[in-house]
């Protein structure tokens, strides 16, 4: 009789409980087609490259005149169309490897498109990090490359992990890695329409660093947690 009265008291407990966690429940906002979330954060980086290459033309003082002169140049032209489709791919990619029910072979989506802009790679920003003159030693064009680089790649970086931060980390590392690569053709497509140097080599280098860090930092705390 005792036993039949605990049975009781203890399915009774069990139903209130979940009774009250369904009752303070919300419901749970189904995540929107990664094509879709992808599509959106392409136009939101369109239109930030848009606005930093017209500002960074007037303020050069000729407008876009150099741009349509670097377009007419058939290796600018290649190149700017390989990194352009290479950041279109990765992003894409890392969207869908960011839900645990796609397939891993969405990592080769931009393999062709990058190999075409490794390609066509130069040293570019890498050649001039410090010069002596009059002054002494200053700072060349390497560093202004890299405080570009920094002042294009953040903003979609931030706006990229948070959108991928909402389907959760299924493959951490293959959405970090490709997402990067996303980030660097894409900062390499937008910073070839106003940036005199090629700087890819060190987009490159900079978004390597960064996903490097960022995956043994994740790495780190997914340890901790274990």
């Amino acid at each position: 009789m005792r036993r039949e009265v605990e049975r009781v008291t203890v399915t009774t407990q069990t139903d209130q409980l979940i009774e009250a966690l369904v009752t303070g429940a919300k419901p749970v906002r189904r995540l929107r087609p990664p094509m879709l979330r992808a599509a959106f954060w392409l136009a939101l980086a369109g239109a930030l490259i848009a606005g930093i290459t017209v500002y960074h033309a007037n303020e050069e003082g000729e407008g876009l005149k150099h741009l349509f002169g670097d377009l007419a140049h058939t290796k600018f032209t290649l190149q700017w169309l390989a990194s352009l489709a290479t950041g279109i791919t990765a992003v894409i990619a890392a969207f869908e490897l960011s839900l645990p029910d796609r397939s891993r072979a969405w990592r080769l989506l931009p393999v062709p498109a990058a190999a075409l802009w490794l390609l066509t790679l130069g040293y570019g920003c890498f050649t001039d990090w410090v010069e002596y003159g009059p002054d002494g030693f200053v700072a060349g064009h390497s560093v202004q490359c890299l405080t570009t680089i920094i002042g294009t790649s953040v903003p979609l970086g931030l706006g990229l992990a948070f959108m991928l931060s909402h389907a959760g980390a299924s493959r951490p590392v293959d959405t970090i890695v490709i997402g990067a690569l996303g980030l660097a053709a894409l900062s390499a497509t937008g910073l070839s329409l106003y940036h005199d140097l090629d700087a890819t080599l060190m987009i490159i280098v900079w978004h390597v660093v960064v996903a490097s860090l960022v995956v043994a930092i994740s790495r780190l705390r997914a340890r901790r947690r274990a």
